[in-house]
């Protein structure tokens, strides 16, 4: 039986997609293989988990892990989860003491890089050269590496030089686990869902695109999940503000939505967890984000991606639907647990 630590910002019910992409990472393991699993997080949880959690900070971190004597040690990263100045020099030197000490397996998942910014005024103009070092550093000790998204792959050749490079792009599965899907309940056509970051939803609202897409889709219900107050005035529609919900009551509306709006950089879409919510429960998503950017991903433009430029309504809904239910097949929960333990 192997031991493995994660280690993670925090874990559920905190509000953090690191704490609940590492913990349905963990869960999963655990129907698949036979490990021990202890989380190592820099800001303890409420309430009990089902597996053994320690705290850390900058100073402790090696003394911690190295505690729990692990054959594996998964870092969820990102830049700015370990250090609030996103310069977390420290990572790099534990991971290297680990490998002396223990000889475990390090493994990286790269859920971010480093900032990007050609804003002088920006403090990330000054450290983003520093924050490359500490990625190229954690590369080059990692006995693998992975990462969510086609962009990310390639931003991290440019932090190694122009080299190269053999991260595993995984995917990223639904943030509502998709255990909740149930395909017996029948779609609505007439209903959308937006759920997300109040940012992100307001911008949906307010896009000078929205009244006529909700038109072109014959959209008559909107249920509106997060924080915020949010408004839709479009006519005819009712709108329904239902707040903030825990995934298994939000699961209740992907079941019966038909479409789901989304505000996200194209490029980025990999590694959306909500694009990949929509996906897992057969909703089609509709993005709003107006950059001009290339589709990434595996997605490919009016075939199980849509946005306000589309052609619309959707004539044939369930061939996007089954194109969307193979798109995810390959990142869903169990595909991408896969591929992170073949390297245990």
């Amino acid at each position: 039986m192997k031991k493995i630590v994660h280690i993670t910002p925090t874990l559920p019910p905190a509000i953090n997609g690191l704490g609940d992409f590492s913990y349905l990472m963990a869960q999963t393991t655990k129907e698949l293989i036979e490990a021990e699993i202890v989380f190592a997080v820099n800001d303890l949880p409420p309430g009990d988990l089902e597996f053994k959690v320690i705290d850390f900070n900058a100073g402790n971190l090696y003394t911690k892990v190295f505690e729990q004597n692990p054959d594996v040690v998964v870092i969820h990263f990102v830049i700015y989860a370990y250090q609030k100045k996103g310069l977390p020099f420290y990572m790099p030197k534990v991971v290297k003491q680990l490998k002396k000490t223990l000889g475990c397996k390090i493994l990286v998942y790269f859920h971010e890089l480093y900032a990007v910014t050609t804003n002088v005024l920006s403090s990330a103009f000054f450290i983003f050269p520093l924050q490359k070092i500490i990625v190229r550093q954690l590369y080059n000790l990692a006995d693998q590496t992975f990462t969510n998204c086609v962009y990310y792959k390639t931003r991290l050749s440019n932090a190694l030089g122009g080299k190269p490079n053999n991260v595993i792009i995984t995917g990223l599965y639904s943030n509502i686990p998709e255990a909740y899907y149930d395909h017996n309940i029948a779609k609505d056509e007439s209903c959308m869902v937006i759920f997300g970051s109040a940012t992100s939803r307001s911008n949906i609202y307010t896009s000078t695109h929205f009244a006529s897409v909700i038109e072109k889709l014959g959209v008559k219900t909107i249920y509106d999940i997060g924080a915020g107050d949010m408004n839709c005035n479009v006519p005819g529609v009712l709108f329904k503000k239902l707040g903030k919900l825990p995934a298994e009551d939000i699961a209740v509306y992907l079941n019966k939505a038909t479409y789901g709006a989304i505000e996200y950089p194209i490029r980025f879409l990999g590694k959306s967890g909500i694009q990949s919510a929509y996906a897992a429960f057969e909703v089609i998503p509709i993005n709003f984000n107006e950059l001009n950017q290339p589709l990434l991903d595996g997605l490919t433009r009016n075939v199980d991606y849509f946005d306000y430029n589309s052609p619309l309504p959707i004539t044939n809904k369930q061939a996007v639907r089954d194109k969307l239910r193979l798109w995810y097949s390959q990142r869903n929960r169990m595909a991408v647990t896969k591929k992170v333990i073949e390297h245990f």
